[in-house]
């Protein structure tokens, strides 16, 4: 005689109440978070122009869609109603792509690239504006070449534009007798456009690694747009300086060919950097990456800066360049002037 199998215990109706409740809280979240997003896509990237056109073009697509989850009572229709009119911006948005060929402003005006050879590095569509006081710009773009043999380590440039809560990192790589070759990571910006955190978080800016003369990068910063500047040499090994050299290279030649989107959290100033070469890409998270004006702070805390000093605060008050810097404006030997007197350069 065979035996019966057991029924299982049906859930109580409870916790089948329970679950349902969930995953529509689950759906609706999702839909909304959706929602939301592909309105700012339309926002910022549809085709009439952001804050013109877009504007409208947005409100309209979000009113559809708001009133299509609420006046459809039918869960599965809703839901492929949605979906359907979700893929309207989706589809479109995905198709967006980078280029290297628009209307730039003067500043991200070249596309550049480097060559190595027999351990010569030649950077091409190298910046290097000039800036009278008088507030003339020269326009200087050319091409520089660097003994990779002569390679003596990298300082950090921290631009604290925005306080304690955003900043710039300019990387500078000392090549001893054949000068400095400096790193911007930076938002290619066309003409007409200016920065803003919600466009960085769709495709409103294109990425651009520039390379460029220190007096330049430093110069229009310091003594042009008086942003605070201080200047930071970097505790790494040699073989550490190559990495970061020779990763940024592959950067700036694959950008060269393969344009890509900035993004102001995944491929902004200060990730991007953190993400190409694996001895900063190991380094656990702090949310001063995202947050980077106390990035100088926290690399403090890393041992990452040379020179003795008691505190974090006296670190930055002698790091400090701007009066050095536009003092020595005209100075030739200005990025030698500007490092006077500070910590892990005397």
């Amino acid at each position: 005689m065979s035996k019966k199998k057991k029924r299982s215990p049906e859930a109580p109706d409870w916790l089948y109440r329970g679950l349902t409740w969930v995953g529509a809280g689950i759906r609706w979240v999702f839909c909304l978070l959706a929602t939301l997003w592909a309105a700012g896509a339309v926002y910022v990237d549809g085709p009439l122009g952001m804050n013109s056109g877009n504007s409208w073009l947005a409100i309209g697509w979000l009113a559809i869609a708001v009133a299509g989850l609420l006046v459809i009572r039918v869960s599965w229709l809703r839901f492929l109603v949605w979906t359907a009119w979700f893929l309207v911006v989706l589809v479109p948005w995905l198709l967006i792509s980078p280029s290297n060929d628009r209307n730039w402003k003067p500043e991200w005006a070249e596309t550049g690239w480097v060559q190595l050879d027999r351990g010569l590095l030649t950077f091409h569509n190298y910046r290097n504006f000039d800036y009278g006081t008088d507030g003339t710009v020269t326009e200087i773009w050319e091409s520089r070449s660097f003994d990779l043999r002569n390679l003596r380590g990298m300082d950090y440039f921290h631009v604290a534009f925005g306080g304690d809560l955003i900043a710039h990192p300019i990387l500078s790589f000392d090549f001893g007798p054949d000068g400095r070759a400096s790193l911007s990571v930076e938002t290619r910006r066309e003409v007409g456009e200016s920065f803003s955190e919600i466009g960085g978080l769709y495709k409103r800016f294109d990425l651009q690694y520039l390379w460029g003369d220190e007096r330049d990068f430093i110069r229009v910063r310091t003594n042009i747009r008086n942003e605070p500047v201080y200047l930071y040499r970097l505790m790494m090994t040699p073989d550490e300086t190559l990495f970061v050299l020779l990763d940024s290279i592959r950067n700036t030649n694959l950008l060269n060919s393969q344009p890509k989107f900035y993004n102001v959290v995944s491929a902004n100033c200060t990730t991007s950097l953190f993400a190409q070469t694996m001895e900063f890409r190991n380094a656990p998270f702090d949310i001063r990456m995202l947050a980077n004006g106390r990035l100088d702070e926290l690399i403090y805390e890393k041992d990452g800066f040379r020179g003795e000093t008691s505190s974090f605060q006296e670190m930055r008050e002698r790091a400090f360049i701007n009066p050095a810097a536009q003092a020595a404006h005209e100075d030739a030997d200005f990025s030698d002037r500007i490092r006077q007197n500070r910590p892990g350069f005397e």
